[in-house]
């Protein structure tokens, strides 16, 4: 699977042509945080960072697709960590699940391995609840995370959370505002177990902070509503929160 070529970004020489060879962008390190205008908020969420390639199988000549029917298993599926090693051997049930879970020919997905989707506490799994349509950019996926309560299962077995969408049926988004990924993004991923899309809200944080530090999350990722990617690149318009505070 390989993009088109893409030759600017910011804070490196040049974007590598095979995607395979691209690394998630970062926050740029800096004394004072950024000041961000029209900033989203999600949760910051602790795990290894990783991008996945996926590559749809391709449709039987002698067979007519039933509606019902579970996907074929893809043609690639890749979970490559920020030092290139592929993951998806090492977390198969993940991998299973987002092979099923893509709604493309192609995508390239930013997110990062967690367990803290399905933790949120002894016997809970994280679940978010959205509540705004999927249609409009100008309006988050709802940043309400409630914690259900499970008898059964694995308690914190890893997930893929995904945070952006850099590349869908061999087009490069890096260009597009990242709030047009999101609803990209959204339209793309359907959520399964062990595979989560992050929630995300716009300022002010406040009516979130109890539900997100309940379901134990520390901080927050700042990012501006209109910034692009940089694959390998450092973001200058993204600032972690440290500390999940509520005024009073």
């Amino acid at each position: 699977m390989r993009g088109m070529p893409v030759t600017r970004a910011r804070h490196q020489e040049a974007i590598p042509v095979d995607p395979r060879e691209w690394r998630p962008q970062v926050p740029l390190a800096t004394r004072r945080a950024p000041t961000i205008q029209d900033p989203i908020i999600e949760p910051l969420w602790s795990g290894t960072r990783v991008i996945v390639h996926f590559q749809a199988a391709p449709p039987s000549a002698d067979e007519e697709p039933e509606a019902s029917a579970e996907p074929a298993p893809p043609r690639m599926l890749l979970v490559i960590d920020v030092d290139g090693r592929d993951l998806s051997d090492a977390e198969p049930v993940v991998a299973s699940e987002l092979g099923r879970s893509i709604l493309a020919l192609d995508a390239v997905i930013d997110g990062i391995l967690s367990s803290q989707a399905t933790r949120g506490g002894e016997g809970a799994s994280i679940i978010t609840q959205p509540r705004v349509s999927r249609g409009s950019i100008f309006m988050p996926r709802d940043a309400g995370i409630e914690v259900e309560r499970k008898d059964h299962g694995p308690v914190g077995t890893t997930a893929f959370v995904a945070l952006d969408l850099l590349q869908v049926d061999g087009q490069p988004l890096f260009d597009l505002p990242l709030l047009e990924r999101k609803r990209l993004l959204d339209s793309l991923v359907v959520e399964r177990e062990r595979v989560r899309v992050t929630p995300f809200t716009r300022p002010p944080l406040d009516p979130w902070v109890a539900s997100w530090k309940g379901a134990g999350f520390r901080g927050a990722m700042m990012k501006a509503a209109n910034g692009r990617y940089a694959p390998g690149g450092y973001a200058d318009d993204w600032t972690p929160i440290t500390r999940l505070h509520q005024r009073r």
